[in-house]
């Protein structure tokens, strides 16, 4: 069996994993994109100015790398990773 075997049959045993990983962040990816271009749609309608809404861009940004960071350190014990998400 080749390399290209190995590799097929490790995606076959992990196949439901792959696509759930995969799926995950497709789809917060997509929730991620599409506040962009409504940047200028959610300043009008709240009233404030570019840069007033821009923090809460920066804001989200910065604690969706925090909660990550500190899901990745704490992998090993769930409860307190699962929390740091949270929270974050």
């Amino acid at each position: 069996m080749g390399c290209d075997g190995r590799v097929s049959e490790l995606l076959r045993r992990n196949l439901q994993p792959t696509l759930t990983y995969w799926s995950v962040f497709f789809s917060f990816g997509l929730c991620i994109a599409f506040l962009g271009p409504t940047l200028l749609d959610l300043r009008c309608q709240t009233h404030s100015s570019l840069p007033q809404i821009s923090w809460v861009f920066f804001s989200q940004q910065l604690c969706l790398l925090l909660g990550s960071a500190l899901g990745g350190v704490f992998k090993r014990t769930s409860f307190i990773s699962s929390w740091a998400l949270v929270l974050c």
